[in-house]
Parts: C-alpha cells; structure tokens; sequence
C-alpha cells in the first residue's frame, strides 16, 4: 500500500516536471490553466481572516518647542530619518498584501480547526508537491545552459540559436521560480536601436522579461547587471556564454564610467539593452527614482512596467543570501507578474537628462498603478548620501532661520544690519543650491 502512494506521488511530479519541460521546448505554455489555480488559492485565502495593521502615527505636541531646544545639525538629522522612514522603509519591507497568504510554516492561533487543516494541506502542497517540480526544473535548467555553453567550445552558435538557448533557459528558470506572467501591449516590445527600462523586484527580472522574448524572435536583450559572486555569479557567467552582456564592477568608479559609455554605444547601434534604473530591488510598492545617465539625447527608451501579485508570494529579494530567496521562492503559490510593454520615448529638445529620467518613472509607476518615489536606493544604503541629504536639510532650515529673523527686523534698524542679514541669506541660499546639484 505504502509502495503504491510512492510510486502514484513520484508518478505525478514527473508528469508534471516532463510535461513543462515539454511545453517550454516547443514555445508552448499551459494556457488558461495556472490563473485556474491562482483562483482556487485566492478563494481559499478569502476563507481566512484578514490582518489590518492599523499605522500609528506619532504626533509631536510639543515639536516646535523641542526644535528650539536643538541644534541645526540635530534637526536635521531627525528630518533626514523621518525621510527615509516615511519615504524609503516601505520600499524595503516585504510586500504588503490585501489578504492572508498562507505562506508562513506555522497556523495563526486565531484560526478555527478548520482552518488550519486547510493550512497543513496547503503548507503539504507545497513543499511535496511544487517544491520538487521546481527544483527539477531550476537544475535542469543549469544543465540545459551549460551544455549549450559547453557547445561554444567546439561550435559557433548561430544568433538565431543563441536567442532560442536563451529563451529556453529563461522560461526553465522562471518556472522554476512558480513564475505567472502576463504579456502586456506585445508590439510595444523593446525593439533595437534602444534601451529597455523597467522597474526592478529581483535579479530574476532579467529571466523574467527575457523568457517573454517569442519563439523565433530575431533578437532577445543586451543583458547588464552588476557583478555578484555565488549562485548568481554563476547565472551570470553561463549567461555571457550566450547572449551579448555588459557586467558593471560596483565598487569600481572608473568601471562605472566606461560601463555607462558602452551601453550607450551599444544602445545606439544594436539592443536593446536592458537596463534597471532604480539601481536597487524593492518591493514594488513604489517606483525609486531613476538614475540619469542614460537618458541621453538620440536614445531610444523601451519603458516596461512590472506589477506583481504579492498574495502568492512576494518576488521582490530582501534576504541577505540569494540561496534564501531561492528556497522561499520556490515555496510561494507562485510569482506573479503583470508587465506592460509602453510605447518608444526620446528625450524633447526642453528636457535634460533629470527630466526626461523622471518623466519615464512616472510614466512606469502609472502604468503598474504605484506611486513615484522621489529618492532612490543610495539613500536607504548608502551613509554618505544621507549625509548629503542632511546637510540639504541644514542648509534649508538655516536658511528659513535667516529669513524669519530678516522679517522680523524693525524698520526703524539700521540699513547695514538689514544688508548683513540679508547676505547671510543669499549665502546660505547659494551652499543650499550647490547641495542640490550635488545630490541630483
């Protein structure tokens, strides 16, 4: 007996494990059948008390007499953590949910019997049933890239077999991760000459839109990224191997430099490159500011808007190890994507670099319905950008200091300590506006 349920359940993963692969080989997908499922689970997650987390909100009654009692440089320092805390820090917190998940390890106390015998045969479910399909699929995935890695050695590949290994390899990974996706506005998929930006959850992203790429397509996408060591090292160096790349040594400013200089070149002769501009993952519940750099005059820019699902499970990467991410991943429902391809964008002749960055990030955040950030990742990383950020603050406040003193001088005082006064001002103003551009 116990044989026979072993032998039906290793029955079934392999029909499962065989039967995508086959589907990914041929171009083929399961059609209609895995927003079946996705159904089915949101109907069982509506069964299940909602958690509403009431924000509190602190007043301070008191905060303008506190502010007397502190330095600039106090203040300052305080405007900066709110910042960031109002801002930036959910951004980078696991991504909120309109209902219960279902995803943790153990049962809520408050939930019925009932309830948690649904739990244990979803929590069943998942790890004896979705979790070694994806496994299988994650590895052979590996497998399939190295071996046509292993090819390059003996044989150049055609471009049009480089595209297909590609194309195979991302939808082996990405359904390795449980991924759902829906292809939005497919004729505004990047073309070349350009640069295809989107909003970014994960380094998975770049599998994610790649394995969006069409049976038989022509072209794929310039991968970039920045260099990692462990499992996404090894992601990287088997991607090189087959499709055109550029890699950007983080910690190397000069790298940085000459990376910028040749996606712009290649961007303008071939692509389309795909780029992140937020520079850092976040939970998709806003959109970073973007970066500016290559938003150049003459540039094609291929927008791409992701929205995920989080109620299936969260794709956005906040573990410290990629190896963790992997394992939670791998036991969600599944990951799901909406991405909307958007239509071409060049820069106008009244807009710079900053502007036309920031044009397309809100054009992003409308399309996945979240809101612009106006700051980006370096501030919630990086110290010396926070730094920065509070000497703006200090300057500004300074500066207000000066002007209410200004207004509060009498008519009757004399005209050269109306005149120092209001120096001191167009000083402050002027330290004020070079911070600005510092920090732009």
């Amino acid at each position: 007996m116990l044989s026979t349920i072993f032998y039906l359940y290793g029955s079934v993963i392999t029909l499962a494990y065989f039967s995508t692969v086959f589907l990914i080989f041929f171009g083929l997908s399961w059609g209609i059948l895995p927003h079946w499922y996705l159904h089915v689970v949101s109907l069982i997650q509506g069964h299940f008390p909602s958690e509403r987390h009431k924000i509190k909100v602190k007043r301070d009654e008191n905060s303008n007499e506190q502010k007397e009692d502190k330095s600039a440089d106090e203040i300052a320092e305080e405007q900066v953590k709110k910042l960031i805390e109002s801002d930036l820090a959910p951004c980078f917190n696991t991504a909120p949910t309109i209902r219960p998940t279902l995803l943790g390890m153990m049962p809520e106390k408050n939930w019925t019997g009932a309830q948690k015998s649904i739990f244990f045969v979803g929590l069943f479910f998942r790890a004896f049933f979705l979790m070694p399909v994806r496994i299988g699929l994650l590895l052979t995935s590996f497998i399939f890239v190295a071996l046509a890695g292993l090819q390059t050695a003996f044989r150049t590949l055609s471009d049009h077999e480089k595209i297909w290994v590609a194309i195979v390899y991302c939808r082996l990974f990405s359904s390795s991760m449980g991924l759902v996706a829906n292809y939005r506005y497919p004729q505004f998929r990047p073309k070349k000459p350009g640069v295809a930006v989107s909003n970014h959850l994960t380094p998975n992203d770049i599998q994610i839109l790649f394995a969006g790429t069409p049976h038989g397509s022509s072209y794929g996408y310039v991968v970039t990224g920045q260099k990692h060591k462990g499992i996404i090292g090894v992601i990287e160096h088997l991607v090189e191997k087959l499709c055109p790349s550029l890699w950007l040594e983080r910690k190397c400013s000069n790298d940085r430099q000459g990376f910028l200089a040749e996606v712009l070149k290649t961007a303008k002769r071939e692509g389309p490159v795909l780029l992140f501009p937020e520079g850092y993952c976040s939970n998709n519940s806003k959109v970073l500011q973007f970066r500016k750099a290559i938003f150049e005059e003459n540039v094609n820019i291929y927008p791409v808007a992701i929205k995920q699902s989080p109620e299936f499970g969260d794709g956005f990467w906040y573990e410290d190890e990629f190896f963790q991410y992997l394992v939670r991943t791998m036991l969600n429902w599944a990951v799901v994507y909406d991405i909307q391809y958007l239509p071409m964008e060049t820069r106008k002749e009244s807009e710079n670099n900053s502007m036309f960055a920031a044009r397309i990030q809100h054009a992003i955040a409308r399309a996945a319905g979240i809101s612009p950030c106006e700051h980006g990742g370096n501030l919630w990383y990086k110290q010396e950008e926070r730094n920065k950020m509070k000497e703006v603050f200090k300057a500004q406040n300074e500066a207000a200091s000066l002007r209410r003193n200004d207004s509060s001088v009498s008519e009757t005082s004399s005209g050269i300590s109306s005149g120092d006064d209001f120096e001191k001002v167009e000083k402050v103003q002027e330290q004020f506006q070079k911070l600005i551009t510092v920090m732009s």
